[in-house]
């Protein structure tokens, strides 16, 4: 394997297999052929063409859309289609800043491929030895991606919180960072990427930041998110990206865009302009 691969497999999707999921005139998600036939048994509030599926356009306003999604989404997590409901919000909106047309449990998120957005914090030491990175082991019982290596601190972005505020939150959840350090983070960019997942289309964009802390502070975690934390040499964690599958598919990404950032990725790399390319979105 290569990074290269790992960067692949982010924007790995055919857009024939989807229909756009439609709200007004524009395009906000999109949905499966199979997903959108279900959908279709709520005929009051989905309608379908050839080439879309659509919220009806009685539900014109923030509450009325939201409200009868949630409906929906609440009868196919009963049925199975969806396999839980998550109890916290997305924003859906295609531009980040603007307000949103209506919120969505995030369970149901990929099932609509709608935009999500993230934080990832890179935790950092320096030392005598040189940089070493804080790494996480998602805890056996995730649903998702369960025992996967994992930043120090990462979660999506929950409707109603600011980025910082969230970042702040997931700090103390996942690594008992006090707000004090965590406030000492420093965004660093962004990465985006819309792939096929177990969960659905992941459409994402996630904020990057870096934190340096203190040579003495262990991580605890506190929500039962995190099964272990490791503090490693930055050349293992290239090491374990580079020739194993262990880390998070976004993980990889946003270690890969911190390798660029800190110069362990040079232009001198054959695959450096795709690497560096890689990091955002391919529209198609």
């Amino acid at each position: 394997m290569a990074l290269l691969d790992r960067v692949k497999t982010c924007h790995r999707w055919h857009p024939e297999n989807y229909k756009p999921f439609m709200i007004g005139s524009k395009i906000y998600g999109h949905v499966t052929h199979d997903f959108a036939t279900e959908l279709l048994k709520f005929p009051s509030i989905f309608e379908t063409t050839e080439k879309c599926l659509k919220l009806s356009d009685k539900l014109a306003s923030f509450e009325d859309r939201t409200g009868a999604v949630e409906s929906v989404i609440k009868q196919l997590v009963n049925s199975g289609t969806i396999p839980r409901w998550r109890g916290e919000y997305y924003a859906i909106t295609n531009h980040w800043g603007h307000a949103p047309v209506m919120k969505m449990d995030r369970g149901a998120s990929g099932y609509f491929g709608i935009r999500g957005y993230g934080v990832h914090l890179n935790g950092l030491v320096e030392s005598d030895q040189g940089l070493k990175v804080w790494v996480g082991k998602r805890s056996m019982d995730k649903p998702n991606a369960p025992g996967k290596l994992d930043h120090i601190v990462a979660g999506g972005h929950p409707f109603g919180l600011s980025i910082q505020e969230n970042l702040i939150k997931e700090a103390a959840e996942e690594a008992n960072i006090p707000e004090h350090l965590a406030r000492q983070a420093k965004a660093t960019g962004l990465i985006s990427y819309r792939c096929e997942r177990d969960d659905g289309l992941r459409n994402d964009v996630l904020f990057t930041y870096d934190l340096y802390l203190p040579e003495n502070f262990i991580p605890q975690n506190t929500d039962g998110e995190v099964e272990e934390f490791y503090l490693w040499p930055i050349e293992q964690v290239i090491e374990r990206i580079t020739h194993t599958d262990d880390f998070k598919f976004n993980v990889s990404l946003a270690t890969i865009h911190l390798l660029i950032r800190k110069g362990y990725i040079t232009p001198d790399c054959l695959d450096y302009v795709a690497l560096a390319e890689g990091m955002h979105l391919r529209e198609t």
